[in-house]
């Protein structure tokens, strides 16, 4: 059936999510305020000092955590920009975010990359070869056509067409979902990865997948920057529930990994964080404090 232009419109919306200009989407948070900590600015790796960067690994295409915007469309904002901003300038370092493709990241940690900064979730598997920070815990939302067109169910998905973003936490819980669909007797999910976010999100914009599932704030923002073509809707069962996020660091860099532990944890206590948070409006995922490598149970 032919879609109508309002309709093709709300698509082209939605995949250019990652390049309206900053002015359109929420600004960020005003961090130029945050001053050095002398002690902390100290522990700064030599090398590290010597660049006077810290450099991170991001997916700048999941808004509102990273993305592209600015007058230039490649400057990155986000959530997580802001953060890692103010953690480096508590560090007496400024703070630079590398596009890359989400699955890359984790391998490119300590060579192309000081840390990850990418709204990853924590999970006993990455925490086997890379060191975790929490600093926020996030929950899930199922992302479907406005007015939800195909039927999904959240509660039954067993051969739903599921869009999903290549090597993250929500590929893997997928496909063991579309495993015990099959156990059960039903059919698989037929599950559709893509590199960036924007691209599932758009393929359901475009009818091309009952349901993409992402964290609540991603798909939420993408909700609204959709201009109506797409509305969230809450996962149930193994789906449900909330999980911490956190920075990635090398896992043989234990002193770099302690450092962006208290660096966190002295942002949370001058007010910072909780200032970036309710910037953003995601205040409620706010964590007490920052653990290295917390207990999780995925």
């Amino acid at each position: 059936m032919p879609r109508n232009k309002s309709t093709i419109r709300k698509m082209l919306a939605l995949s250019a999510i990652a390049l309206v200009p900053t002015s359109v989407l929420a600004d960020g948070y005003d961090y130029t305020g945050v001053e050095a900590d002398p002690g902390l600015a100290a522990r700064v790796s030599a090398d590290i000092r010597a660049a006077g960067v810290l450099v991170a690994g991001s997916d700048n295409a999941f808004a509102p955590w990273e993305y592209l915007a600015g007058d230039d469309g490649q400057t990155p904002e986000g959530i997580d920009i802001d953060l890692a901003s103010a953690m480096a300038a508590k560090l007496g370092l400024s703070y630079e975010s590398r596009t890359a493709q989400f699955s890359s990241i984790l391998p490119a940690l300590g060579t192309n990359y000081d840390i990850g900064v990418s709204a990853m979730s924590i999970t006993n598997e990455r925490m086997q070869t890379v060191n975790f920070v929490n600093y926020v815990e996030a929950g899930s939302e199922w992302a479907v056509a406005a007015g939800n067109p195909r039927g999904f169910d959240p509660a039954d998905i067993c051969g739903d067409v599921i869009a999903v973003q290549t090597g993250s936490w929500y590929e893997g819980i997928v496909k063991e979902e579309s495993e015990a669909c099959v156990a059960r007797g039903k059919d698989a999910l037929n599950i559709l990865p893509f590199s960036v976010q924007t691209e599932a999100m758009t393929r359901v914009a475009a009818g091309g997948a009952d349901a993409a599932i992402a964290g609540g704030a991603t798909v939420f923002y993408a909700a609204k920057q959709s201009g109506g073509a797409v509305e969230a809707m809450r996962p149930v069962g193994t789906l449900g529930g909330t999980g911490l996020v956190g920075i990635a660091v090398p896992k043989d860099d234990l002193e770099l990994t302690q450092l962006i532990s208290d660096t966190m944890n002295a942002l949370m206590d001058d007010g910072t964080y909780g200032a970036i948070l309710d910037h953003w409006g995601v205040a409620s995922m706010a964590v007490p404090a920052a653990v290295i490598n917390p207990k999780v149970d995925r």
